[in-house]
């Protein structure tokens, strides 16, 4: 007998604590970055969604952390510390965690990890200008390549390099200026989503192994899908809070969504 196509669908929900500020996923864990005071990093079993540990980064706390994201064969966590202009790097080996600050030339946002396992950098000061991209050696944390993005995109919160090599850039605070844009190496804008209507303070994205891209769309409450060249593909789901960030796991076909409550909650695709 063949099975029902079943869609989007959500199989779990994570308590409801401080505000979310990201999610990343490393051996089957799920690392939760929180806004709160104290430095711990709640770690999640995403087979039996327990809380396993929580993980003390010394320097982590409060408003001022905006991002974190995960290399598997580097075996380590970033985070993006935006009041001491630098990034934390975790390294995790077995139960043995290694930590060391870099430098950033900027003010750091949104992270991810690049095809070579170099860390992306999104930065932009808090008029949402002096906006580029920065690419961080993952051995030691120099940069190893500096993107300036044109002038008219303001407020950049995360970017993300495909399989291609050009980098996804989503960025904008209200519906006249939200957009997802696609550039090379030199910050030209190659591609952009072409309804606005769609966006409105994209602040977050997540792709899956064939370049579609989930996008945490804040002010309209939803995440759209779109497709490698940034069409919208659908709405995948409507959320009563906004989301802001995600992380998607590319074999569980599971997505993340951390939301501004503090809920995060798993989506099965």
């Amino acid at each position: 007998m063949q099975r029902a196509l079943v869609g989007p669908h959500l199989v779990h929900t994570f308590p409801k604590v401080e505000d979310v500020g990201g999610l990343t996923l490393l051996n089957n864990e799920l690392y939760v970055l929180r806004d709160r005071d104290d430095n711990q990093i709640d770690v999640y079993s995403t087979t039996t969604f327990s809380l396993l540990r929580q993980l003390s980064v010394p320097g982590v706390s409060g408003r001022d952390m905006r991002d974190i994201t995960s290399c598997s064969q580097k075996q380590c966590i970033y985070i993006s510390n935006n009041d001491a202009v630098c990034i934390h790097r975790v390294g995790v080996v077995d139960v043995n965690v290694s930590i060391s600050q870099w430098p950033v030339n900027g003010s750091p946002r949104g992270l991810s990890v690049t095809g070579s396992c170099n860390l992306l950098v999104t930065c932009c000061d808090w008029r949402g200008r002096d906006c580029k991209l920065l690419e961080l050696s993952c051995e030691n944390g120099e940069c190893v390549c500096e993107i300036l993005l044109e002038s008219n995109v303001e407020w950049p919160w995360h970017g993300v390099q495909l399989n291609n090599g050009q980098y996804v850039v989503c960025y904008g605070i209200r519906a006249n200026n939200s957009r997802l844009i696609q550039i090379g190496r030199g910050g030209v804008v190659g591609r952009h989503n072409a309804l606005e209507e769609w966006l409105e303070c994209p602040c977050h994205m997540a792709f899956d192994k064939n370049g579609f891209g989930f996008v945490a769309n804040v002010k309209l409450n939803h995440i759209p899908l779109f497709d490698p060249s940034l069409t919208i593909v659908r709405n995948v789901i409507k959320l009563r809070q906004p989301p802001q960030r995600l992380c998607f796991d590319d074999v569980q076909r599971r997505l993340y969504v951390g939301q501004c409550d503090g809920v995060v909650m798993v989506v099965q695709l």
